[in-house]
């Protein structure tokens, strides 16, 4: 079976991490800024793409899902939803 791949290009990536950093509610800004510092550089560009999809949804949606209040959606139950609550969790940077 063929999958496919997903070839980004650094300014869109760039785009990508500085839309992850600037949300709108303070409390996504803190764990995107976390996230970011901790990943940017070993997400690979299928994870860019899976975080631009998580980056779409409704900011409320997002942060309710992250503080467990609503169910993740099952096509955004992936490697880098999973990270993002990993850093949420780790207390080693606080």
């Amino acid at each position: 079976m063929l999958q496919k791949v997903f070839i980004m290009n650094t300014s869109t990536k760039k785009k990508i991490l500085h839309r992850a950093k600037y949300r709108g509610i303070k409390e996504l800004d803190i764990i995107f800024e976390k996230f970011v510092n901790t990943y940017k550089y070993k997400l690979n560009d299928q994870e860019f793409k899976e975080l631009e999809e998580i980056l779409n949804l409704p900011d409320n949606l997002l942060l309710d899902i992250i503080l467990k209040k609503e169910k993740i959606p099952a096509n955004y139950d992936n490697p880098v939803m999973k990270k993002i609550f990993k850093t949420c969790n780790d207390k080693s940077s606080e």
